[in-house]
């Protein structure tokens, strides 16, 4: 007869629950597994008097250890969640600071044009006036003064004034 392959380690040592009618280290009922785990004991163990049921201190241990591990696992949930809330509130960040950014960019260009046109204003009423009389701003300017050289009022405004409008030079220098 060929001898039948073993599954495990377990079944070529025994354990706790196979050993039960075997004798095991020195003749002592239990198995090698008892011994490693620390279950063994040279008096008579829970664990042969009760069948399968771990001794006392082992399942207090075991508790102890399923609790604790729940908690880790609970601790590993909560902390993924928070991984994934802190990227969803990252993310919706940096969307409003783009948006801040491009609508920044925006006032800018918007400030740029409003400048231009503000400019462009004050060259066409420059332009519009500079061909007005200074004084009555309807007719147009065609008198040179003599004595400072202003060029700022019509035939009609500069035959009544008695000065220069603008550096008030005496009308008897022209």
């Amino acid at each position: 007869q060929q001898p039948q392959p073993l599954k495990t380690e377990h079944s070529m040592l025994g354990t706790s629950a196979s050993s039960h009618n075997s004798l095991g280290l020195n003749g002592v009922t239990g198995s090698i597994w008892d011994f490693v785990t620390g279950s063994f004991s040279p008096s008579p163990s829970p664990v042969l008097s009760s069948g399968t049921t771990p001794s006392l201190s082992s399942n207090t241990s075991g508790n102890e250890l399923t609790r604790v591990r729940q908690e880790l696992d609970d601790a590993k949930r909560k902390l993924k969640q928070w991984e994934e809330s802190w990227q969803q509130v990252k993310q919706a960040c940096d969307a409003w600071q783009k948006e801040a950014q491009e609508a920044k960019e925006r006032a800018n260009i918007a400030d740029a044009d409003k400048q231009l046109a503000l400019q462009k204003k004050e060259e066409v009423i420059f332009q519009l006036q500079s061909k007005k009389c200074i004084v009555c701003q309807e007719g147009d300017r065609s008198i040179i003064l003599n004595a400072c050289q202003h060029y700022v009022l019509c035939d009609h405004c500069a035959a009544a004034q008695e000065e220069c409008p603008c550096c008030k030079k005496k009308k008897n220098l022209w």
